[in-house]
């Protein structure tokens, strides 16, 4: 009778753990497959004159963006903890401007089994509308910031959810405009959106 629960337990526990593997590789698939899709559209967009970002020397020779390989780990669930006061801040830009934010909220996440926080905010001129529409604004630097990747940081947009748990994916990270293009004038990440950790996912220094 032990032997039977025993092996009956051991059967139970191999049959779940296949079941596991099998709809996580599926997920790491369907994953790979969006995120190959969306940097094959970017390159195909950055192509198109109407379209891209890339001063006209750089569209001579462009083959496409420097990306990470896909890493499935730097898409992380993150859990969101909305501010209620809103507060403002003044970003400042790469031409010296300053653009109007608010701080929405702080994301909690982790990489590698730490414990993360990032800063996200959304545009001022949204405040007062629906708080459900419109996206939010994630500029960010890491260890990698003016080695792998570009010194001025990086962003990552995100939809606002309904609740407060979504997914950050850092493999969709991406340079600001002024990378390619100087006349663009782009925010600068805050200091309090520094992160201590290397994300080597999304597009690398061009």
């Amino acid at each position: 009778m032990y032997k039977f629960f025993y092996y009956t337990f051991i059967s139970f526990f191999i049959l779940s753990a296949n079941i596991s593997c099998k709809s996580n590789t599926k997920d790491i698939k369907a994953h790979k497959e969006k995120v190959e899709a969306y940097r094959k559209q970017k390159d195909a967009d950055y192509r198109i004159p109407e379209k891209t970002m890339l001063t006209p020397e750089l569209m001579k020779d462009f083959e496409g963006l420097k990306y990470f390989p896909i890493d499935y780990k730097y898409n992380v669930k993150a859990q969101l903890t909305r501010l209620e006061d809103l507060p403002k801040i003044k970003i400042k830009t790469s031409t010296g401007k300053v653009s109007d934010y608010v701080i929405y909220g702080k994301l909690l996440f982790n990489v590698d089994n730490k414990p993360y926080e990032l800063s996200v905010y959304l545009s001022e001129r949204l405040v007062g509308s629906d708080r459900k529409k419109g996206v939010l604004f994630v500029p960010f630097t890491d260890l990698s910031s003016g080695e792998e990747t570009y010194g001025g940081g990086r962003y990552i947009v995100l939809d606002i959810p309904d609740g407060n748990e979504l997914e950050v994916d850092f493999n969709m990270a991406y340079n600001p405009f002024c990378v390619y293009n100087p006349d663009h004038s782009c925010p600068i990440p805050p200091l309090e959106n520094d992160l201590p950790v290397k994300i080597l996912a999304g597009e690398m220094m061009y």
